[in-house]
């Protein structure tokens, strides 16, 4: 018998953006699909308040959520305990310590932490560019993506494209399959910005195995057959040799953390050496040129 999944509302003043990394990395640390979570952004009035919470108390959800405003955070704290409803104040405990630690008294500013500097706005362009070039998609636009990934189906490029488009990278990725051929803005971008992703093929079955029990299907499926996937991966790196301008990472067995600053330092070190090549071109072009004057 499937294990109902609980429920967790996440509430936040603004765009939810804190609350919602917040409980991304606890939720790390517990067994996947065992929660359902639903996201409440701009609540800033009682009546809302109110509303969320006899949702909550309904289908017996926690609430998690920063509040900074402090009428708006008092009230949600008095009226869920009147209700019953489990909830966490994500960023309160943290800010009070902070408060007593600094001697300060915190400004109660809600999104303070996402003033409007160049960062942020460089942050929320990546992250809506990496959604519209997730899979595949945009091709015409894929020239603008700092990094292209690509690699088989389910070896981490959505969520290793996610996490680098959280730290501001423009992201795109594409999938690859034996029989189809990839888009040919691929090989007319810069090289330099395309890295291929690979796998063992045991890890990958595990992981393609646990995508069909998600998907109600059985895990005996061709998609998750060793042999196939061992074919797939021969291909795969057939397919990379062909294009050796291409870093290929093995991402089996990393977190996406890991990968991710694998990729950052091997994307710096290029644009190093390609800045290294083009002044050493220039600096022997002025040589010969004081030759012959």
């Amino acid at each position: 018998m499937t294990k109902k999944k609980r429920l967790i509302y996440l509430v936040g003043e603004g765009t939810g953006e804190t609350v919602t990394k917040l409980a991304n990395a606890a939720l790390s640390q517990f067994a996947p699909n065992s929660t359902e979570v639903r996201i409440f952004t701009m609540v800033e009035d009682t009546a809302r308040i109110l509303s969320i919470l006899s949702g909550a108390r309904r289908e017996k959800a926690l609430i998690a959520y920063t509040i900074v405003d402090p009428q708006n955070r008092d009230f949600l704290e008095r009226e869920s305990a009147k209700r019953g409803v489990e909830a966490i104040d994500v960023l309160g405990s943290f800010i009070m310590k902070l408060s007593l630690f600094l001697d300060q008294k915190p400004m109660g500013i809600p999104g303070k932490q996402h003033q409007a500097d160049a960062s942020y706005y460089r942050r929320i362009e990546a992250i809506e560019f990496t959604v519209k070039h997730d899979d595949g998609q945009g091709p015409h636009t894929m020239h603008k993506a700092d990094l292209v990934l690509i690699g088989l189906s389910r070896t981490s490029k959505t969520p290793l494209s996610s996490y680098m488009a959280q730290i501001g990278w423009k992201v795109a990725n594409v999938p690859l399959f034996p029989d189809i051929t990839p888009p040919k803005e691929l090989f007319t971008i810069d090289q330099l910005r395309v890295y291929g992703l690979i796998i063992e093929p045991e890890a990958l079955a595990r992981v393609r195995r646990e995508r069909l029990k998600y998907l109600g299907l059985p895990d005996h499926a061709d998609y998750a057959d060793r042999d196939k996937i061992e074919r797939e991966i021969k291909w795969c790196r057939a397919f990379y040799r062909k294009h050796p301008q291409w870093p290929v990472v093995d991402v089996s067995g990393k977190a996406i953390e890991e990968t991710a600053a694998k990729i950052m330092q091997l994307h710096q070190a290029r644009l190093d050496a390609r800045e290294r090549a083009a002044w050493q071109k220039t600096e022997h072009r002025r040589q010969w040129g004081e030759r012959l004057k």
